[in-house]
């Protein structure tokens, strides 16, 4: 695989530079991604031959990662290789993973031998052999029970949005979408994939993208601002919308919005 292009996908600053400067003195064209929503822009501006993928990150996991591009037909071809601290138990327990090998972390001298044997393993067997004979390093794997307590609490909070009668939207603070419920896809008229790492603002129609770009735009700039409630159509849904500035210290982090379908209400009259 020496010479080809991989895409290496991690949180963790140490990793990202110590194995992408490795994966670069061995020949490959590497690219490097902090998190799921970097990863999907990345690959959507030029497909790599292959993807090194953290599974626990911010805003976008590894699993959905895995879903969004096995659900492309642009992207479903590409090797991707789980590259994780996660037991497989846990893996497993993680929706949308489709991964062609698995590499667990550990010590640097470790991960990087598995890492060139996961490629090679790929290289000799492309994607025609089951998973669970390319796993490597993991003998001796003694999972975080932290990691797997925090894992169920995950799961648990995903399912509760996904079968809420709301909609619920969550954009980062440059405006771009990395989660969206199923309520909120049937109230926009869009599939999930043509949203997640798409600007907030193309998700709506053109009648209604300026003004809530100027609502954004004002909780963005003010963080004295907290939720606010406004009502605007989405073809022949009228829907109510919250608001809520995503903060941490007085830093704008993101938007946090929550719709509902008020279709069978009576607007209210003007005077």
């Amino acid at each position: 695989m020496a010479g080809r292009s991989v895409l290496f996908v991690d949180d963790d600053p140490f990793f990202l530079e110590a194995i992408g400067d490795f994966l670069d003195e061995q020949g490959y064209r590497v690219r490097r991604a902090a998190d799921g929503l970097e990863a999907l822009k990345a690959v959507r501006e030029e497909a790599p031959d292959v993807i090194l993928l953290d599974l626990i990150m911010p805003r976008i996991d590894g699993g959905r990662v895995c879903h969004y591009l096995r659900e492309d037909p642009r992207f479903e071809h590409i090797p991707i290789v789980v590259f994780s601290a996660l037991a497989a138990r846990d893996i497993v327990r993680l929706p949308g993973v489709s991964a062609d090998a698995y590499v667990a972390k550990g010590p640097l001298q470790i991960v990087t031998k598995n890492i060139l044997a996961a490629f090679d393993h790929l290289e000799a067997h492309g994607r025609s052999l089951p998973a669970e004979e390319a796993v490597f390093g993991y003998e001796g794997f003694r999972p975080r029970r932290l990691v797997s307590e925090l894992l169920t609490m995950k799961r648990d909070f995903d399912q509760l949005l996904q079968t809420m009668s709301e909609g619920v939207l969550k954009a980062d603070e440059a405006d771009r979408i990395y989660y969206v419920n199923p309520p909120a896809l049937a109230m926009l008229g869009k599939e999930e994939r043509e949203l997640i790492g798409t600007g907030l603002f193309d998700a709506f129609g053109t009648t209604c993208r300026e003004h809530i770009r100027q609502t954004v735009e004002g909780l963005r700039g003010d963080p004295s601002t907290g939720k606010q409630e406004h009502f605007f159509s989405v073809g022949e849904r009228r829907l109510k919308a919250n608001f809520a500035p995503l903060r941490e210290e007085g830093t704008y982090l993101g938007l946090l919005l929550i719709l509902e379908d008020v279709s069978h209400l009576p607007q209210p009259q003007s005077s």
